[in-house]
């Protein structure tokens, strides 16, 4: 578990902005086209396929048994920088809005928040990683579908909320009828906090166990938006708020925060790696041990 004691702290006068503050969003995305458009994209037809396949999948079965394999985190041992490097390739299926390495995309989030806040070092290392869990296509990790790795994320265990993209194949889930899992709060009680729900498997929730057991100094607040940025139906929507305790709705405002760069940053021009390779590497040796086990 992380050490308080010894965890990074948010700077007292750092405050989550608005969306209209500072971060300009673009018009269009790399393609010219409305940004996270699921149903005119250029990448339409991969994408929808894509959501098709991780809808009907995620049963909550499925998502207790393979977090609980991947929980013991025996795949590999290596440093935050490796882990980066086999996303050099890596497009993502679920993306309408780039077809870019992975590498890129956390550069170029880590890059727009870092100038609108200059000061908070470990959000811009927080973005970095962010989509860090998509290790989880590589062969050290079990070459998981992109079904499993990648998309937005849903809570499993309680009825799927009505903004969740492509929802309509959410019906050919075995648990959407099933009522254990279909009513309002399913499994979990009211008020009962994010950190006791599961989400569909995928990058998001294997980082943020890979985090929780590396011994990183980063704040709570780091951990969370790991967790739930892709959580879209929470901080776009307001969703799942009859499950959120107090902590949860605090750090709710830098994971909004944070969701708009990672949205919006998304470029077909790349970040040069090497010359901004050193400022990211004094932030993972300041937060996080030489070499960690996932």
């Amino acid at each position: 578990m992380i050490s308080v004691e010894n965890q990074g702290v948010v700077s007292e006068n750092a405050i989550p902005k608005d969306a209209s503050d500072e971060f300009v969003v673009p018009e269009s995305n790399a393609f010219g086209q409305s940004f996270r458009d699921y149903e005119g994209s250029v990448r339409q037809s991969i994408v929808e396929n894509c959501y098709r396949l991780h809808h009907i999948n995620q049963t909550y079965d499925f998502v207790k048994r393979t977090r609980e394999e991947y929980a013991k985190l025996n795949k590999a041992e290596m440093s935050i920088w490796e882990a980066i490097e086999l996303l050099d390739n890596f497009v993502d299926e679920t993306d309408p809005d780039l077809e870019e390495p992975q590498i890129q995309h956390m550069l170029q989030t880590a890059e727009a928040i870092r100038k609108d806040y200059p000061s908070e070092d470990w959000l811009h290392l927080t973005a970095l990683i962010h989509d860090l869990g998509k290790v989880l296509f590589h062969s050290k990790f079990g070459s998981l579908p992109q079904w499993a790795v990648n998309g937005d994320t849903l809570i499993v265990g309680c009825a799927y909320d009505e903004s969740i993209v492509y929802h309509k194949y959410l019906k050919e889930n075995p648990d959407y009828n099933n009522p254990a899992y279909n009513t309002k709060l399913g499994v979990y009680s009211e008020g009962c906090g994010l950190e006791n729900v599961l989400l569909s498997w995928g990058h998001d929730d294997y980082m943020y166990l890979v985090l929780k057991a590396s011994g990183t100094t980063l704040p709570p607040a780091a951990l969370f938006i790991i967790r739930y940025h892709s959580l879209y139906p929470m901080h776009s929507k307001g969703a799942y708020q009859y499950l959120m305790n107090d902590e949860d709705k605090e750090n709710l405002k830098w994971s909004q925060t944070f969701s708009k760069y990672d949205l919006y940053s998304k470029s077909k021009v790349h970040v040069d790696v090497e010359k901004v390779k050193p400022y990211y590497e004094s932030l993972i040796k300041k937060y996080f041990p030489e070499k960690i086990r996932w």
